[in-house]
């Protein structure tokens, strides 16, 4: 009964902590920045470097961390002020059973290739549904603000990788080149 009423104290201390608070780091003219989707059951890794390199990965989703905050709806985004996008303003909307959505925004360096790498594995009521690892590579341009997901579509996967631009006061997502990457080993 006492680890249980444990367990429960410090989940509950999680879901009542704040969110940090908001620390906007506007993008240089060696710097761009990208935000990335992440939820239970759904893994992405950002590779900063291009190269799968184990050395210089960032989990943004798919860590048991991660995995976790999700399941207890805990999970809080993690912002350094890129204009809010129709993906941010209806987040809720990719929440599903037990998987809370959330985002993560990181500083990436401009005109060198950068991969990430996602995939989606999901066992909510005793049906499996997964998508093979998606994996794809683009070089972001200085100054600008990029936005990745994988969007789960009925029967199969979308990567998406979309520049964030300011038309006339409003936000518009431009679909970005990208090429597939060397599969990480």
């Amino acid at each position: 009964m006492f680890k249980i009423s444990c367990l429960l104290s410090v989940v509950l201390l999680i879901g009542c902590s704040s969110q940090p608070p908001r620390q906007e780091i506007m993008p240089t003219d060696e710097t761009a920045r990208i935000r990335l989707f992440g939820q239970n059951g759904i893994m992405v890794k950002l590779y900063r470097n291009g190269a799968h390199d184990k050395d210089d990965v960032e989990v943004v989703s798919g860590g048991l961390g991660s995995a976790f905050a999700s399941f207890t709806r805990t999970a809080s985004n993690q912002s350094i002020g890129m204009p809010e996008t129709p993906n941010v303003k209806n987040l809720s909307k990719r929440d599903g059973i037990l998987s809370k959505a959330y985002f993560r925004e990181y500083v990436i360096k401009a005109g060198q290739p950068v991969a990430l790498s996602m995939s989606f594995r999901s066992n909510p009521s005793g049906t499996y549904a997964y998508c093979r690892i998606i994996e794809r590579t683009f070089v972001p341009e200085a100054g600008k603000d990029y936005e990745a997901a994988l969007d789960i579509e009925p029967g199969f996967c979308v990567a998406r990788i979309n520049k964030i631009l300011i038309q006339d006061g409003s936000v518009v997502l431009q679909p970005v080149e990208y090429k597939p990457s060397e599969p990480h080993r």
